[in-house]
């Protein structure tokens, strides 16, 4: 019942993403979530895209999932993303009501993020580890550009030092000490 999965760093990259996508050894199980809609259906389908996300969480957390992947990867002119925030925390909280939050390990692959701030709210409202894909893809663009003068992944390390340092930061700002204590706690200033 404690069996973990240590990570350095909740900021992940792109190979560490995918071998947390990959597990299935023993007690892991990984379940990806779509946060996608038709981008015609209106408020009446993201109304139900969220409760859709929702039912499929618990479903996976039942059948033994022990992560799931909250991803908004596959946009295109008919197909929309949720806002991650709000997708994040509406699972984070149905989770909490189902009494099946502490259970699995929610992991957001998403193409929002980008500022510390950004990776903070996300961090609050219950993410244990982020994937800023869209970010890393900025990055490879700029190096590729000849825009920055680093390799892509030193440049990589650097954004991920500057947007931990960031959060730490803003925890010892607030008097927190560990992000453990500031995931899902929802409180902002």
């Amino acid at each position: 019942h404690c069996r973990k999965l240590r990570v350095k760093n909740p900021i992940l990259t792109n190979e560490e993403l995918g071998k947390i996508r990959d597990i299935s050894t023993g007690a892991f199980k990984t379940k990806e979530i779509a946060v996608l809609f038709d981008a015609c259906a209106g408020e009446t389908g993201f109304i139900s895209v969220v409760k859709e996300i929702c039912t499929q969480a618990e479903e996976a957390i039942e059948k033994g999932c022990s992560f799931l992947i909250l991803s908004d990867r596959g946009t295109d002119e008919n197909t929309i993303a949720l806002p991650m925030l709000l997708a994040l925390s509406a699972v984070h909280q149905h989770l909490i009501q189902c009494g099946l939050r502490s259970q699995a390990g929610l992991v957001v692959e998403s193409a929002e993020p980008r500022e510390v701030h950004h990776f903070a709210l996300l961090f609050g409202y219950g993410a244990d580890c982020i994937n800023p894909y869209l970010a890393y893809r900025a990055i490879s663009y700029l190096e590729e550009q000849k825009q920055i003068s680093l390799d892509y992944e030193k440049a990589v390390k650097n954004y991920r030092k500057a947007v931990t340092d960031g959060i730490l930061k803003i925890l010892s700002k607030m008097g927190i000490s560990t992000l453990r204590s500031y995931r899902g706690a929802q409180i902002f200033e």
